[in-house]
């Protein structure tokens, strides 16, 4: 069987050795290749005019004029953000209002993911911001935590490097997201810079808002509207929120206010992640091919873009996903499954402490549904430090999944086996991607694939083609 079929490129490899990608698919095979409405990177010129006209919100130079340091929280490198197109322009505005770099701490937040190197850092904000300001990463299980008590039903405890700032800015991606409708605004603090109890409540107690979802639904608190009331409570503060393009590029800045500025970038994140599905297409797919980029440097990431195929109800699900750094990490357990050892040893240290105890028995009054309460419990009782994961995980055998049936069928030269083996039991990993077609014409000898080049930030609409 031979895959000199029809061919597309994708990109791949965000942040490390970035490529085009050529996907040749088995011959007698129709291709639909459905990119996004997309939008092309914006001028250093209209940077500058979105700090000078912010939303909803003084502009930052006037607010820095109130205090005498300022700290920037900025996502980590599992999320595409430039940070580096709006690093520079952001410390010239607190420069302006008499918060020079030296003054201003440049925060990581980590939430529950992995510490990151130096070249990491630099990759993210560039060689002269790192070296200029104060740098920290946020330690969810850390002791650079401080309690702010209780904040609409749930614990808050915070990076007191953050909470004591005179001065706070979050730079964030405004990418869709399943849990919170889009990333970026509050969830750069809850959960990016809170600890563990936070994000338990956080990821546990409260419903999601699906992705490309801007309101909560009337009366209901759910993960969004929690963290952006949290972030309320902690006082002045302002989100520059970074839309981005097919080509992890800075394609949108919204400058301003931590709600509305957020809510202006999420409306220009759908228009550009608009994806038009005709129906025919959807109902005749055999596969859908959905590319990580440019969400695909951590693996545990990867179910952002199967969020696409579930809702196309393909007969088969393919993911294209360089998994760059290789390492299947999340502190809360995600996508790690059940260790009965772990939860055992952290039931052990949890049992024996009573604030532990009273913090999650007063968190469960705000769960409203019995598949929340065993979410809260998961997380509650499942953290793990990275320490640990580096000497108890690494590395790991698993044994091989059988070819039949398997589902989805993932291409990466660096997703960890046995991560995909606890995230998608089913799942297949396919080194080479001519192997991967190969499988797929076995499948099916005259197949219809839909390839998706960039489905994180991709939003589906489908379009009704019925006669009238």
């Amino acid at each position: 069987m031979s895959t000199n079929g029809p061919a597309t490129t994708v990109r791949y490899g965000s942040w490390y050795d970035e490529m085009e990608l050529r996907l040749a698919f088995p011959q007698g095979w129709t291709l639909h290749r459905l990119d996004p409405d997309d939008a092309d990177a914006i001028s250093d010129g209209a940077v500058d005019a979105a700090f000078a006209h912010p939303i909803g919100s003084p502009r930052l130079s006037q607010l820095a004029r109130a205090g005498r340091n300022a700290v920037v929280a900025i996502d980590d490198l599992s999320r595409p953000t430039p940070a580096h197109r709006v690093l520079p322009p952001l410390l010239r505005e607190l420069a302006a209002g008499g918060i020079p770099a030296e003054r201003v701490t440049l925060l990581f937040g980590m939430a529950a993911h992995r510490p990151m190197s130096r070249d990491e850092m630099e990759k993210k904000v560039g060689p002269a911001p790192l070296a200029a300001c104060r740098v920290e990463q946020h330690d969810f299980l850390g002791e650079g935590l401080t309690d702010l008590g209780w904040i609409e039903g749930g614990p808050v405890r915070l990076a007191r490097t953050f909470v004591e700032a005179d001065l706070r800015v979050c730079i964030g991606g405004v990418i869709p997201h399943n849990e919170t409708g889009f990333g970026g605004g509050s969830k750069m603090i809850v959960p990016g810079l809170a600890g563990h109890e936070t994000i338990a409540h956080f990821h546990g107690a409260l419903p999601p808002r699906l992705a490309g979802v801007l309101g909560a639904a009337p009366g209901i608190v759910d993960r969004r509207a929690w963290s952006e009331s949290v972030a309320r409570h902690v006082g002045p503060l302002a989100t520059v929120a970074c839309v981005i393009n097919s080509r992890r590029e800075l394609a949108g800045l919204h400058v301003g206010d931590i709600v509305e500025a957020h809510r202006s970038a999420a409306l220009e994140a759908t228009a550009i992640g608009r994806t038009v599905v005709p129906a025919q297409l959807a109902r005749e797919c055999d596969v859908a091919v959905v590319n990580a980029y440019p969400l695909d440097t951590d693996p545990i990431q990867m179910g952002k873009s199967l969020n696409l195929t579930r809702k196309l109800g393909a007969k088969n699900s393919v993911v294209i996903n360089a998994a760059s750094d290789g390492i299947f990490y999340h502190g809360m357990g995600m996508g790690m499954g059940i260790d009965r050892y772990r939860l055992l040893r952290n039931f052990r240290r949890w049992v024996f402490d009573p604030r532990a105890v009273r913090t999650f028995a007063r968190s469960l009054r705000a769960v409203r549904a019995p598949a929340l309460a065993a979410r809260l419990g998961y997380f509650t009782l499942n953290p793990l430090s990275y320490a640990e994961f580096e000497q108890q995980m690494q590395p790991r055998q698993t044994d091989p999944v059988s070819n039949k049936g398997a589902e989805p069928l993932v291409f990466s030269r660096k997703f960890p086996a046995w991560g995909l083996r606890q995230k998608h039991p089913r799942g297949r990993l396919f080194d080479t991607w001519e192997d991967l077609a190969l499988e797929l014409g076995r499948r099916h000898p005259t197949g219809r694939a839909l390839v998706f080049p960039c489905a994180p930030l991709q939003l589906p609409v489908l379009a009704d083609d019925s006669p009238r």
